[in-house]
C-alpha cells in the first residue's frame, strides 16, 4: 500500500468500507499508511466525529496524508473537496457538509490546525471565510499554500483576506516555501477575477524576493528539487541573478536528468557565455545522451567557432542519431568542403575492431551513397554485430531495394528479433518483394513467434482486398492459436477502418473466391461478423 495519486487503490477502498462501517481507528492507521491524499475527502466526515480518538486519529492521518499531496495537487484536492461523495458515504458526511460558523465558534483554540485547512475547502463561502480567518493566525509557513488557493476564490472577501496575509509573508524566511509551492505561484498568472493588477504585484513581489543574495541558498536547493517543475523554474530564475555564477548555473542545468531542462540550457549558453568557457560547455553538450542537445552543440559550434568546429563535426558525421548526423553534414557544408561518401567508406574500410564506428559508418553510407555504394554495405550482411546488421539492413533498403531485396527476406526470418524487426519498415515500404504465396507460407511454417508477427505486421501494406483473402486463409489454416487470434482482431479493424477511404469493388473473380473462403471459415467467426463482410463484398 505504498502509491499516491488521483486514484484510489482497491486496498484503501476496503479500508474506507470498513471505516465506515465499523467507526475504527485502526483503519485510518492503515490508510495513513498507504499515503493515497486522494482519500482526503472521504477522512473528512470524521473531523466532527463524537468519538473523540476517532477524530484524532483523522485529524493525524489527514494531516499525514496532506504533507505527503504534492502542491499543484492541492488545486485537484480543492476541488474534489466539494464534490458529493459516493451514496454509501453520504450519511456519514451530512455533518460536515452542514458546518456552520456558529459551529466553528465552539472550536476551542487548541483546535487542530487541520480541521481550520480542511474547512477553507468548505463549499459555503461563510465557512470558508471564517477558516481562512484563523489560518492567517498560523506563522510557521505551512498555511502558505492554502492562502495561495484562496487567492483564487469567489468570494471577495476571502481573496482579500488571503492577498494581505500573503503579502506579510513575503519575506526571506519563507524563501523555500514559496519555491516549493511556486505551481500555485505561477497559477495565480491565469487566475484574476478582479483587480488583475493585484495577482501581477504578488507575483512579482514573491519572484523579486527569489532574487534577492540572501535567498540564493534557497534557489540553489530549488535546483534540486525532486519535481521538475521547481527545478525548471529556479534555473530560470536564477539566470536573472546578478550574484549567481551563470557558467556554473548553465553547467548545472546541463547535469539534469530531466531532458527539457537540458535542451533549455542548451539554448541559452550561447546568449550567456563566450570565448572558452563556451567552448568547454558546447564541447559538454555534445556528449549529451539526448540528440537535441547535441544538435544544439553542432550548430552553436558551427556559427560561433567556426575554424574550430571542424574536428567536432567529424566525429558527430558518425553519431548514433540520425538527425544529428544530418545536421552534421549540414553544418560540415558550411565550415569546410567534405566528400561524405569517401569519408564514410574511409570509415567503413578502418572500423575493423569498433563495432559501433562501424554500424554509424553504415548508416551514414546508407543515407548519403548511391545504389553502386549497396555492394560496400552488403559485404557486412553476416557480421556478428546486431547493431551492425541493423545498418546493412537500413542501408541497403535506401540504395538498392531492388537487387538486395532477399536479403531483407532473409532477415525478416533472422531468429534475433532486433533484425527481423528492422527489416519490416523496409519490406513495408516495397511490399512487392514479398508475395502474398511467401507471406502465407511463411506464416504456416514454424518459425520463431516474434517473425510470425512481424509477418501480421505488414499486412496493412497490400491491397485492401488481398488483405481481407490473407486473413480469411489464415482462419482457415490450423495455424497456432494466438496467430488466429491476432488475426480476427485485423479483420475487426478491416471492417471497422472499410469506409474511412474509397476502394474499388472486387472483381467478379476475386469476389468469389472471397466469398468461398468466407464460407469456408464462417463456422470459426461470429455470425454478425461473416454476414457484414458478405454484405462488404458484394455490395
Amino acid at each position: 500500500m505504498a502509491r499516491a495519486g488521483r486514484e484510489l487503490s482497491k486496498q484503501v477502498v476496503v479500508c474506507l468500507n470498513k471505516l465506515y462501517k465499523l467507526q475504527n481507528s485502526k483503519w485510518l492507521e492503515l490508510i495513513q499508511r498507504s499515503g493515497e491524499y486522494a482519500a482526503i475527502p472521504y477522512l473528512v466526515p470524521f473531523l466532527s466525529s463524537d468519538d473523540h480518538m476517532l477524530e484524532m486519529a483523522a485529524e493525524n492521518t489527514i494531516s499525514d496524508l496532506l504533507r505527503r499531496c504534492p502542491p499543484h495537487e492541492l488545486i485537484w484536492l480543492s476541488e474534489q473537496m466539494r464534490e458529493h461523495l459516493p451514496y454509501a458515504y453520504r450519511e456519514n458526511n451530512r455533518r460536515w457538509t452542514q458546518l456552520t460558523t456558529a459551529i466553528m465558534g465552539s472550536w476551542s483554540h487548541s483546535v487542530h490546525p487541520v480541521k481550520w485547512i480542511m474547512a477553507s475547502f468548505h463549499p459555503d463561502g461563510y465557512v470558508r471565510e471564517a477558516a481562512v480567518k484563523r489560518i492567517v493566525l498560523i506563522r510557521d509557513g505551512s498555511e502558505i499554500p492554502f492562502l495561495l488557493i484562496r487567492m483564487n476564490d469567489w468570494v471577495s472577501s476571502i481573496r482579500f483576506r488571503a492577498h494581505k496575509a500573503l503579502q506579510q509573508r513575503i519575506h526571506e524566511h519563507n524563501a523555500d516555501i514559496f519555491i516549493q509551492n511556486i505551481a500555485l505561484v505561477q497559477r495565480l498568472t491565469d487566475c484574476g477575477r478582479e483587480h488583475r493588477e493585484r495577482y501581477d504585484a504578488l507575483i512579482e513581489a514573491v519572484y523579486e524576493l527569489l532574487r534577492r543574495p540572501t535567498c540564493a541558498g534557497a534557489l540553489q536547493a530549488g535546483m534540486q528539487a525532486e519535481e521538475v517543475y521547481i527545478r525548471r523554474f529556479c534555473f530560470q530564475l536564477g539566470l536573472q541573478c546578478d550574484h549567481l555564477n551563470t557558467e556554473q548555473l548553465l553547467q548545472w542545468a546541463l547535469q539534469d536528468v530531466d531532458s527539457s531542462i537540458r535542451i533549455w540550457a542548451a539554448r541559452q549558453v550561447s546568449q550567456r557565455l563566450q570565448g572558452g568557457n563556451l567552448l568547454s560547455v558546447l564541447e559538454y553538450m555534445r556528449h549529451d545522451s539526448f540528440p537535441p542537445v547535441r544538435r544544439e552543440a553542432l550548430e552553436q559550434l558551427t556559427y560561433g567557432f567556426r575554424e574550430q568546429a571542424a574536428p567536432y563535426l567529424h566525429r558527430s558525421l558518425l553519431d548514433r542519431n540520425a538527425v544529428v548526423r544530418e545536421v552534421a553534414r549540414r553544418c560540415m557544408s558550411i565550415v569546410e568542403p567534405l566528400n561524405l561518401v569517401e569519408f564514410y567508406l574511409d570509415t567503413i574500410w578502418n572500423a575493423e575492431n569498433d563495432s559501433s564506428k562501424l554500424a554509424t559508418a553504415l548508416y551514414g553510407l546508407g543515407e548519403t551513397g548511391q545504389a553502386e555504394d549497396a555492394e560496400v554495405i552488403a559485404e557486412e550482411v553476416d557480421h556478428p554485430e546486431v547493431a551492425v546488421r541493423k545498418a546493412v539492413i537500413r542501408g541497403l533498403a535506401r540504395l538498392d531495394i531492388r537487387s538486395y531485396g532477399h536479403v531483407l527476406r532473409a532477415a525478416l526470418l533472422d531468429p534475433q528479433p532486433g533484425i527481423s524487426r528492422e527489416a519490416v519498415p523496409a519490406i513495408r515500404r516495397h511490399i512487392y518483394i514479398l508475395n502474398r504465396d511467401e507471406w502465407l507460407y511463411i506464416l504456416s511454417e514454424t518459425y520463431p513467434r516474434h517473425v510470425h508477427r512481424n509477418l501480421l505486421r505488414l499486412l496493412p501494406a497490400y491491397d485492401r482486398w488481398e488483405q481481407l483473402d490473407m486473413l480469411l486463409d489464415i482462419l482457415n489454416q490450423e495455424t497456432a492459436s494466438w496467430i488466429r487470434q491476432a488475426a480476427g482482431h485485423q479483420l475487426n479493424r478491416w471492417i471497422h477502418q472499410s469506409n474511412r477511404s474509397f476502394h474499388m469493388r472486387p472483381s467478379e473473380e476475386k469476389a468469389d473466391d472471397l466469398l468461398d473462403k468466407l464460407k469456408a471459415c464462417e463456422r470459426r467467426m461470429d455470425s454478425n461478423k461473416a454476414h457484414m463482410l458478405r454484405w462488404m463484398i458484394t455490395s
